[in-house]
């Protein structure tokens, strides 16, 4: 999947043109790099700290699980998606992340659709976690088909409650 991705924005539709960005697969290459967009992306977040996954698990998921890079003109790592799978046959969406330099530019919505559109062609259901009171990202994951919620207290440690919502495939575009 390399050709571009065409989607607009959902935090305005149509106001930006994603179109000079790719989102592919990625591959055993770009680990390291989604790496080192992982450790600096989550600075700013609540348990920031304590987000990062290292780079060992990340050579893993460009391998086995479903992860997508989004990539800027001049072929540099502009973001990255990951839906791993589990023992219940569904997949966690378990990280969505874009470089500081190039939000705001449409780039989570291509790696969502690139990422989804997959799980949909595979007809898998998968599930993410956010925290109960983020209500922009409950909004924009409602839009992209979360709709199933359950609210876990202590999910992580017992002060991080979280709300996990599933997403089924889109029944017209499972195989």
């Amino acid at each position: 999947m390399s050709a571009p991705v065409p989607s607009p924005s959902l935090s305005d539709p149509g106001d930006r043109d994603p179109a000079p960005f790719k989102v592919e697969a990625a591959t055993t290459d770009d680990f390291l790099a989604i790496a080192a967009l992982d450790r600096i992306a989550w600075r700013h977040a609540p348990h920031g700290d304590r987000i990062a996954d290292g780079e060992h698990i990340w050579r893993i998921w460009c391998e086995e699980a479903l992860t997508f890079v989004a990539r800027a003109p001049n072929d540099l790592l502009a973001g990255a998606v990951v839906a791993f799978p589990c023992l219940s046959g569904l997949y966690c969406l378990h990280k969505a992340m874009v470089d500081f330099a190039f939000r705001g530019q449409g780039l989570g919505s291509l790696l969502f659709e690139g990422l989804l559109g997959e799980l949909d062609r595979r007809g898998i259901t998968c599930f993410l976690t956010v925290a109960p009171g983020n209500d922009a990202a409950i909004r924009l994951y409602r839009k992209w088909g979360f709709c199933q919620e359950e609210l876990v207290h202590g999910y992580y440690r017992p002060d991080e409650d979280r709300l996990v919502l599933t997403r089924p495939p889109a029944p017209a575009r499972a195989m």
